[in-house]
């Protein structure tokens, strides 16, 4: 791979962004597309960076959940978000469902 293609495939990965609407697991499947690519064996680039990149792309809800958590790696960082996501829609949908009465 050129130096070229590793600093697009860099640049592509810091300027992703979770959109409103999209779940987690959409966003972490691009994420990991691009990361694939920059980072075959996932070798090339630390551990605490791919963290940073990842969390700093996450909504900010998320992202706070999981500075929270610190995970060790990103695949424990994907698990975390998911089910930091499935917690947030599960109370969303209680609150719709069970409105307080006043």
């Amino acid at each position: 791979m050129t130096e070229k293609k590793k600093q697009n495939w860099y640049t592509q990965l810091s300027k992703l962004k979770q959109k409103k609407g999209e779940s987690t697991t959409t966003f972490t499947n691009k994420f990991m597309r691009v990361y694939r690519k920059l980072d075959p064996d996932k070798n090339q680039i630390s551990n605490r960076i791919i963290l940073l990149i990842y969390k700093q792309a996450l909504k900010l809800s998320i992202a706070r959940k999981l500075y929270e958590k610190n995970p060790d790696n990103i695949e424990q960082a994907f698990k975390i978000t998911k089910r930091v996501e499935w917690e947030e829609n599960f109370f969303k949908n209680e609150i719709k469902e069970n409105p307080k009465k006043k």
